[in-house]
């Protein structure tokens, strides 16, 4: 016996319209072709299934016993397609992003909330290590992928640029220097420097600068994050240098001002993930969510 999923079709339709050819009509088949159908499935599991009185159509005893089991599987189909689309939405998969404390949190909650947005179902789990776990994290999958700004390649990662940002100086309002369209390490000489912390990639490159143009700054502050450097920044503790990727997520921007720095620099911010494991779709769906956001950053 080999019943085919048509003939199946061809039968429910019967037993639910009741005739050939309103069955024909929902199938959008002949009225032929769904006898044909009904013939073909009667001969492959050799007994009648209706009755036939002129052209009326009445289910023997047997068609009802099997029209009950067709309901169950069709009801499993139904469900089977349900689970595929909900796997498709990813309400049954897990995103285990990892981030460094140098990607602001505001920046990180962006890209997450334009992601759910599209995936409401998705769920999704965030994870802040230090700069010099993150491979680590990645090869020994205790993440899926990684948010890092300034990291030096892997031989056992592979990475998406994200953004090219350019570094820009911020300034408290009302500072001695707001009148300038572009700011210099000169002009930052003696004035007192937020820096990140040492372990930051973009503070080694801006010391190095200052160093390089034999500038000194008052280096009387440090932070993790650009976020707590602007909110410092805002409160007249000082100047400092950031990305204006991470400037433009600041949410407090009244109590600050951004000028163009020179000789320019920029801050390279990338997605990266393991080269020996396949990056899920989820991932993948969140590197398109994430490429779309900051385009143009």
């Amino acid at each position: 016996m080999s019943l085919t999923l048509r003939q199946i079709d061809a039968f429910r339709a019967v037993m639910v319209a009741g005739t050939l050819t309103e069955a024909a009509n929902q199938l959008g088949i002949s009225q032929p072709a769904i006898s044909r159908l009904i013939a073909d499935m009667e001969a492959d599991i050799g007994y009648q299934l209706f009755e036939r009185v002129g052209r009326r159509i009445s289910p023997t005893a047997e068609a009802e016993i099997l029209i009950d089991e067709v309901k169950r599987a069709l009801i499993g189909m139904v469900q089977i397609r349900e689970a595929a689309l909900e796997i498709g939405r990813f309400r049954y998969s897990r995103l285990r992003l990892l981030t460094i404390p140098g990607i602001p949190s505001s920046l990180v909650t962006r890209l997450v909330s334009d992601f759910s947005r599209q995936y409401p179902d998705a769920f999704v789990s965030i994870e802040v290590k230090q700069p010099e776990l993150v491979v680590e994290c990645l090869t020994t999958h205790q993440c899926d992928i990684a948010l890092v700004s300034g990291l030096p390649e892997s031989g056992g990662c592979l990475s998406q640029k994200l953004a090219d940002s350019p570094v820009h100086c911020i300034l408290p309002n009302g500072h001695v220097l707001a009148d300038r369209e572009v700011i210099t390490p000169e002009d930052l000489a003696q004035q007192v420097f937020i820096s990140l912390r040492p372990d930051n990639a973009l503070r080694t490159a801006i010391d190095a600068l200052f160093e390089k143009r034999n500038v000194a700054r008052v280096l009387r502050y440090e932070a993790r994050t650009p976020d707590m450097i602007c909110s410092m920044v805002g409160s007249g503790l000082g100047v400092s240098l950031a990305s204006l990727v991470h400037l433009g997520l600041f949410q407090d921007q009244g109590r600050i001002l951004l000028r163009p720095f020179q000789p320019s620099a920029t801050v390279e911010l990338s997605l990266i993930w393991s080269r020996h494991r396949q990056l899920p779709a989820m991932a993948h769906a969140f590197m398109t969510t994430a490429e779309q956001c900051l385009k143009g950053a």
